[in-house]
């Protein structure tokens, strides 16, 4: 930006100068006239016949004006600006001291230039140059002029060799002008000219609001300048241009910089960095078996490639182990708790042996409801061997099959009483499934042992349930004749109640009042909840 900056300033100096120049160059021949002219009233003014005005000033001044195509007269004049002597005899005795250049003709002291005048007698467009007189003792004793037809001025400016679109005009010191190659340009563009600033650079607008760039320069002492002004749109092209380069090529160069380090670093950096996040998001997903492939990518790529593949071979090979582990373990706790069931089923056969050689009823029942709470574990392991997650228990069919098997232990003798099921599907551990079970199967059991009486029937009714949120409670109410708590508080069946709730972290209760039935029930925290 710096350097567009510094282009500018160079490029306004350089069009300042190539305006003064072309300036010059342009009004070379009309400069030539104007010096012409200067050079011979100071050669007539030194002859003694025409300083002193003797009867042959008349005859030098024709003699000095003949062949000279570009000058129309050249006269003496007195102190009070009357002609006393001409080359056009007409013109003897006419008093110029009417003319704006005569005020100040008397303080001057080199050839002055007027601007365009009209001519009295031919009413031609003409050019006044004068040259002040003075005597031994310098007083001031009248000027000697010369007048130039500004027909050939303006032919001259107009033939010069300029650009299309320039404008060169010669003005006076008061900035009137003197010719011009395109006057009704050159008027309003030079109007406001400065003839003292030479060199600078000024703007100005024509009759149809173009803006024009000008300057002004000396073109005969401090009298007569000329003006060179052209179209600001075509004049500072060259510079628009230079300024656009100047401040846009670096943003360029910044752009295809960044273009070309992108390119690159897409080919040889990006897309490798993309490929092997898309392996290590395949490993992520479990597929160790993708490999990445890098041919052709740097060799720092190609070593990290090889290393997730090794970590992923590592990977698949310890999936393997823990895999062949983990099978082993489950036809383990498999095959023991098909052992166990089997065990407890043999328990079951030798209690159910025992109880059929027994006479004694009390016997007999405690026989068989021992052999209920042994079927019950061997339930919950028939369950964990059959299902594949050896770890958790559906207490909802847990329920279901402890409902059933205790209605038909019952069954052939209370068939007037019947067990409904209503849990919702929830999953425990095989360590929380055991106490659960037997506390079902307890007190299932004594709802058919004391809540019914011989030829009274009813219902029982298993509920698993939400309680509280984050708690569960499994109950077990009949609508049976109902007790008094006190009288069974100590009982087995009781403490095996209140033993059974402690292992599951929960707490167990019992409630009944004689007539309204009987309800056991046990609180305990919701495993699934506890995980979440």
């Amino acid at each position: 930006m710096l350097q567009g900056v510094d282009r500018a300033r160079h490029d306004v100096e350089d069009v300042r100068e190539t305006l003064s120049a072309t300036a010059r160059e342009a009004a070379t021949p009309e400069q030539n006239v104007l010096a012409a002219a200067g050079q011979i009233v100071r050669a007539l003014a030194n002859l003694p016949d025409v300083r002193d005005v003797t009867p042959r000033c008349n005859q030098e001044l024709a003699d000095s004006l003949r062949g000279l195509a570009f000058f129309r007269n050249i006269a003496r004049e007195d102190a009070n600006g009357r002609i006393v002597c001409s080359a056009d005899p007409t013109g003897i005795g006419v008093d110029t001291s009417k003319r704006p250049i005569w005020n100040n003709i008397a303080t001057q002291t080199e050839f002055v230039v007027t601007g365009d005048t009209i001519s009295r007698r031919t009413h031609l467009p003409l050019i006044q140059g004068l040259l002040p007189l003075r005597d031994a003792r310098g007083r001031f004793i009248g000027a000697l002029g010369i007048t130039v037809d500004a027909r050939w001025l303006n032919y001259m400016v107009s033939a010069s060799r300029l650009p299309s679109d320039s404008v060169v005009a010669i003005m006076d010191q008061s900035g009137k002008i003197i010719a011009a190659n395109n006057e009704g340009l050159a008027v309003p563009i030079f109007a406001r000219a400065n003839t003292g600033s030479n060199r600078d650079l000024h703007s100005a607008s024509d009759l149809e609001g173009q803006m024009w760039t000008f300057t002004t320069a000396p073109l005969l002492g401090s009298h007569v300048f000329v003006g060179f002004a052209m179209r600001e749109s075509s004049l500072f092209r060259p510079t628009y241009i230079h300024v656009f380069a100047d401040f846009v090529l670096p943003f360029l160069m910044i752009a295809l910089t960044w273009l070309a380090i992108w390119i690159v670093t897409d080919r040889q950096l990006t897309r490798w960095i993309v490929y092997l996040r898309r392996i290590s998001a395949a490993y992520r997903t479990g597929h160790y078996a993708v490999r990445p492939v890098l041919d052709g990518a740097p060799s720092e790529f190609r070593v990290l490639g090889d290393a997730l593949s090794e970590m992923a071979s590592a990977i698949q090979d310890r999936d393997r182990s823990l895999r062949d582990a983990v099978a082993q373990k489950t036809v383990l706790i498999r095959e023991i708790h098909h052992r166990v069931k089997n065990n407890l089923q043999v328990v079951m056969s030798l209690l159910s042996l025992q109880a059929a050689r027994l006479s004694d009823p009390a016997a007999q029942l405690a026989l068989r409801q021992t052999r209920a709470r042994i079927n019950a574990l061997a339930l919950v392991h028939r369950i964990l061997y059959e299902i594949d997650d050896q770890t958790s228990v559906n207490m909802k069919n847990l329920l279901e099959l402890l409902a059933e098997q205790t209605n038909e232990g019952f069954g052939s003798e209370r068939r007037d009483v019947r067990i409904v099921v209503d849990a919702v599907p929830c999953m425990v551990t095989g360590d929380m499934a055991v106490p659960l079970a037997l506390f079902t199967v307890e007190a299932l059991t004594n709802a058919y042992k004391h809540a019914y009486p011989p030829g009274q029937g009813g219902r029982i009714c298993v509920g698993l349930a939400p309680f509280n949120g984050e708690m569960l409670r499994l109950s077990v109410e009949d609508d049976g004749v109902g007790f008094d708590y006190e009288e069974v508080n100590a009982s087995v069946g009781a403490r095996l109640i209140k033993t059974f709730g402690q292992q599951v972290s929960g707490e167990a209760s019992i409630s009944s009042e004689r007539g309204r039935g009987t309800t056991v029930e046990i609180v305990f925290p919701d495993p699934m909840a506890v995980q979440h």
